[in-house]
């Protein structure tokens, strides 16, 4: 969290976004086949790697990571998996920096986007982002 109580966490200001909604100042590559399934990723849907991860103490929300196999569509999603509807926490944070529940999400998303970039999967993002 901010260690301000009124300065957002995370900006929306002059985000510039892609098809699917995501900032336009990332991006994403797959590694080989056998690199995505050894981080966790599965690739039911064909030509697609899939990545759910839980990011909220309760599981109600998850962290969903699409990209195409040969590279050229990506999507983060954060769902809200009870309501079944994006859970925008970034937004959240940015209206109310002190809400505790999307400040927790926040650091698990944070964690994760953090492992795929060491992992080298996501490019161009850094702590406190717009994703």
């Amino acid at each position: 969290m901010s260690g301000k109580q009124n300065i957002p966490r995370f900006s929306i200001e002059n985000v510039t976004y892609t098809k699917q909604h995501n900032n336009a100042a990332l991006d994403m590559r797959p590694k080989d086949d056998t690199t995505m399934r050894e981080l966790g990723f599965t690739d039911r849907r064909k030509g697609y790697w899939y990545l759910c991860r839980r990011v909220s103490t309760d599981s109600d929300i998850t962290l969903n990571v699409r990209i195409a196999k040969d590279g050229h569509d990506w999507q983060i999603d954060v769902l809200d998996e009870c309501f079944c509807q994006p859970y925008d926490y970034q937004y959240l944070l940015s209206v109310n920096p002190t809400l505790e529940y999307a400040n927790n999400v926040a650091d698990e998303c944070e964690k994760w986007y953090r492992r795929l970039s060491e992992w080298g999967l996501l490019s161009g993002w850094h702590e406190g982002m717009y994703v």
